[in-house]
């Protein structure tokens, strides 16, 4: 994915039409008012990420309710190495 453009809200509002295009490819445009980000505009697929999330911030998994393999998996698991 492209960087994140910072855009002044001035600019957003006189040029929508333009930034609705480029938003697809930026997937975020930073929304600015002096030089303070007070929004974002974002892409269909950056606000399905955004959702998915979100849901996920949600999700309880209660240790009962977990598989052996996952159980076998945090029991061997060691800090500071990444898994393979």
């Amino acid at each position: 994915m492209a960087q994140t453009l910072r855009v002044p809200a001035t600019e957003f509002a006189r040029k929508f039409t333009t930034f609705r295009e480029q938003v697809q490819t930026a997937g975020v445009i930073e929304i600015t008012a002096h030089n303070r980000t007070i929004g974002a505009f974002l892409s269909a697929a950056e606000l399905e990420h955004y959702q998915t999330m979100k849901k996920r911030e949600r999700e309880v998994i209660r240790v009962s309710e977990m598989d052996d393999e996952t159980m076998a998996l945090i029991a061997s698991a060691e800090y500071g190495k990444a898994s393979e």
